[in-house]
């Protein structure tokens, strides 16, 4: 038992391996498809496919090493390994030359390496390790559905629901800004997508009761950040006004002084829209019926004594600045960025600025069942697809795999997260079951994403498939990411 306990080749999970391994091979014949010339044979390295195929046997090498790795030693190099790699952001946005809009790539002899790529592991590695050190688990905050209940209970019965005392600098503000670090050296590359991929790792946060109750106020920001960009500033906060009176009006248990305030500014949008007043005067008198409100409202005494005042009124006004906020954000975003927010918000209609996203959902739409076969797509010979062998590889499966094919790599992608989380709660070691989270959490991202973008129900913001895409950083950057997992996981039942 114990011979077998050291034999790497008998405590691997092989199911991981094998989807692995499956995935590349997959993803390889895929790019091959897409950059296809009968010119050129499958391995030749001045095409796509024999670069990638390249890359493959350096990523099958270096996971190899990696199982040959002691886990303690891993353990001890995740901060320096963290600052080395932030330190190759910083020389990225100090020297790197631009490429398709980014300055996120350098040249280390014949070849470019994305150095933001190597974030991702990185990241998660020094999350897991941190969060494992500090023991988050002594103070826990609860996020089941019912303690959402109880927490909106308590906030409209006027109780204390949360203080600035809460927050610790160890179990929040540490956290944060090790997620935020790559986040803000990566947006300075204007490499927007690779940053985006960042926040995925929340969901690391949340699970360890980190942020608990405060993802739901991620959602309230996501909630008025689309408000904002589909209807507008003045309607936006037209709307936070309403739903902040009928919370205040919860607070004093009197709907009077909510329905009197809100009848009152329906009346005005009636108004707005028979006489089509100018926008800025429509912000200016919604801003104006807000303040009167508020001043009216709370300088009466019952009012004092029963209300939280200073969470309404700052979180009224926070919101409010978060709405004027929201644009400057928003213009962060290259205008090919913009542009697909637009079109998945119904705010333009112009099928000539959805081309190659509509040539995407073409190729996976006339695949059908079975797909047309190996090479015979008409789109994606016919190179209908921008990017088709990086950030619309999928859509290759689409056409020449069809449905079965389509449904098969979904599948899989779903059926390896799904055993990395299972294997994590397994874990002995805390840092290594925080660390398969946040490996679950990064391959979702990209998933949802990446599939999302190219059956235009999600934005483009140009992050590849992992295991998938045409890429040597990205390929590279996944096998370590999900190998170190490997690793850590053959070991755990010596909980090192």
């Amino acid at each position: 038992m114990d011979s077998n306990r050291k034999n790497i080749l008998y405590n691997i999970d092989w199911a991981i391996v094998l989807i692995f391994l499956f995935l590349v091979l997959f993803g390889v014949t895929n790019i091959y498809a897409a950059d296809y010339n009968p010119d050129f044979d499958f391995l030749d390295l001045s095409r796509r496919s024999g670069k990638q195929f390249m890359w493959i046997g350096i990523s099958v090498l270096v996971a190899f090493v990696i199982l040959l790795l002691d886990s303690r030693f891993i353990y001890k190099m995740t901060f320096p390994l963290f600052f080395v790699v932030l330190i190759l952001q910083v020389i990225v946005v100090l020297f790197a030359k631009e490429v398709n809009g980014a300055r996120a790539w350098l040249e280390v002899g014949p070849f470019k390496v994305q150095p933001s790529e190597f974030c991702k592991f990185s990241t998660a590695l020094v999350l897991a390790v941190y969060l494992s050190k500090i023991n988050i688990r002594i103070k826990k905050e609860t996020t089941s559905i019912t303690n959402l209940g109880v927490f909106f209970f308590k906030m409209f019965s006027g109780k204390k629901v949360w203080s600035i005392r809460d927050i610790s600098i160890s179990q929040h503000v540490i956290p944060l800004a090790i997620i935020f670090a790559p986040i803000i050296l990566i947006r300075l590359q204007d490499d927007t997508g690779t940053a985006i991929v960042f926040f995925a790792l929340f969901f690391v946060l949340f699970r360890e009761g980190i942020i608990g109750n405060s993802m739901y106020l991620a959602l309230v920001v996501i909630f008025i950040t689309i408000l904002t960009l589909m209807l507008g500033k003045a309607a936006t906060i037209a709307i936070l006004g309403f739903i902040g009176f009928l919370i205040y009006a919860a607070f004093i248990k009197n709907t009077q002084v909510a329905m009197f305030s809100i009848g009152i500014m329906i009346f005005f949008l009636i108004c707005r829209a028979v006489f089509n007043l100018n926008p800025a005067i429509d912000t200016y008198v919604v801003l104006c019926w807000i303040a009167i409100s508020f001043i009216q409202n709370f300088f009466k005494k019952e009012a004092w004594k029963r209300v939280e005042k200073i969470v309404i009124v700052g979180a009224v006004l926070l919101s409010i600045g978060y709405v004027y906020s929201v644009n400057t954000f928003y213009d962060i975003l290259q205008p090919h960025q913009r542009v697909r927010v637009d079109l998945i918000l119904g705010k333009i209609q112009d099928r000539h600025l959805g081309f190659q996203t509509e040539q995407s959902m073409n190729a996976i739409g006339s695949g059908g069942v079975l797909g047309k076969g190996f090479l015979n797509g008409a789109i994606t010979k016919g190179h209908w697809v921008p990017e088709q062998s990086t950030d619309y590889i999928f859509s290759t499966v689409g056409e020449e795999w069809g449905f079965l094919g389509s449904f098969t790599v979904i599948s899989l992608f779903i059926f390896l997260i799904l055993r990395i989380l299972y294997q994590a709660e397994k874990q002995r070691n805390s840092a290594y079951r925080i660390y398969g989270y946040g490996v679950a959490s990064i391959l979702f991202f990209h998933l949802l994403v990446n599939i999302g973008m190219t059956i235009q129900v999600m934005p483009v913001i140009g992050i590849p498939l992992p295991f998938f895409s045409y890429g040597g950083s990205s390929l590279l950057s996944f096998t370590v990411l999900l190998f170190l997992f490997v690793k850590f996981d053959s070991q755990k039942l010596d909980g090192l």
